[in-house]
């Protein structure tokens, strides 16, 4: 059944704010330009501490949703400087950023270039931790060469340990790889028993999670992880795990409860409200439930993560405004759904179209170690 479009006050400001936006970016555009300009002519050859300041400076706008005009920056300074660690990291996160947006870049695009990263600053563990997981998702991609890029990503998974004997994530990638993958892909569950051995007097959080990684399955993770929920009640990450647990059991809203329960606990971490959003598409995705409610629950969900979270990352909010755009098409309002990508396209051209949250590690500071896990075999 489609929906009447109404055109209304609140449409109107919209398309003026949206107008602003557009000249406010195009100022913004061509100040850069000549202050480029300015910077190649009067210091065409940059010394490398010179440049630290542009990747900041990329990175920044970036997440601004000035996507292309970063990495011409990037590409810039690698120019000027072909052993600029820094720059190279960058640049390669930027082309998984813009990937991600339908640019046509693949994850062996950006392979290359992070590895150019580790080659000049092999002590990075930044870079290394990177440079993993690009491995892993070349293999996730890959149709001809998955092993050989399971055997890279586990070699390079190991090398952040060298650097970091204690980076939890890097470990709980390996026990995931080694005890979710069958044997012919690299898979050894006793490998990564042993990895999760190491994880329990390190943290318990991330022991417990490696435990359930580990269940057989069919396993109940909802009983798990409400015993875990008895013992730490006010964790908020044991609260989104159960909510996690009650999505894969259909029973989205039991756990948007927890999910809700979380963001309360720790009032910085936004991202359980769009999970939320994302346990409602994946139930219209599997034709389960009742189609049209669980719609509307989604779209709700992606308004209230817009609504509550005025500071999140422009990349973010353009992801949440084009998935309401996608929910809009599906519910026969064309004409709403075309104004809001088309505002999701204003805040950033390249915004994800997958599925998935796009992983934090795309968006910390450059210098800034990430301590965010993202699993390739879970949706959650």
């Amino acid at each position: 059944m489609k929906l009447p479009f109404i055109i209304n006050a609140q449409v109107i400001i919209n398309k003026k704010n949206a107008m602003k936006n557009q000249k406010e970016k195009f100022k913004r555009k061509t100040l850069f330009f000549i202050g480029f300009l300015i910077l190649i002519i009067v210091c065409p050859a940059l010394p490398v501490r010179a440049t630290d300041n542009k990747v900041r400076a990329a990175y920044e706008m970036r997440l601004s949703g000035e996507v292309d005009e970063a990495k011409t920056l990037l590409e810039q300074l690698v120019i000027a400087d072909s052993t600029n660690a820094a720059a190279y990291f960058e640049l390669a996160r930027t082309l998984h950023h813009m990937m991600l947006g339908g640019s046509g870049h693949k994850p062996e695009d950006i392979l290359p270039v992070i590895n150019k990263a580790v080659e000049y600053d092999p002590d990075n563990v930044i870079y290394a931790y990177y440079l993993a997981n690009i491995c892993f998702l070349n293999a996730y991609a890959s149709k001809e060469n998955a092993n050989d890029y399971v055997t890279k990503s586990c070699i390079a998974f190991k090398e952040v340990l060298k650097l970091k004997p204690d980076y939890k994530e890097a470990i709980l990638s390996l026990i995931e790889i080694y005890g979710l993958l069958p044997a012919e892909m690299g898979g050894n569950k006793a490998v990564a028993e042993s990895y999760a051995k190491s994880l329990a007097g390190m943290d318990e959080f991330y022991s417990a999670k490696a435990n359930a990684v580990l269940m057989e399955e069919g396993a109940d993770k909802v009983a798990y992880w409400g015993d875990m929920l008895e013992q730490y009640s006010k964790s908020a990450r044991v609260n989104e795990e159960l909510g996690k647990a009650y999505f894969f059991k259909d029973e989205v809203e039991k756990g948007a409860i927890y999910m809700e329960q979380a963001v309360e606990l720790n009032s910085e971490n936004h991202l359980p409200k769009l999970n939320i959003a994302r346990a409602y598409v994946m139930m219209i995705m599997q034709n389960k439930g009742d189609k049209e409610k669980n719609l509307e629950l989604a779209e709700s969900a992606f308004k209230t993560y817009l609504d509550e979270t005025p500071d999140a990352i422009i990349p973010l909010k353009a992801y949440a405004k084009g998935w309401i755009a996608k929910i809009k098409r599906f519910r026969g309002d064309e004409e709403g759904s075309k104004e809001l990508m088309a505002e999701a396209k204003a805040l950033d051209p390249y915004f994800s179209m997958a599925f998935g949250v796009p992983s934090e590690y795309l968006y910390s500071p450059p210098d800034e170690i990430s301590t965010y896990f993202t699993s390739y075999f879970s949706p959650f």
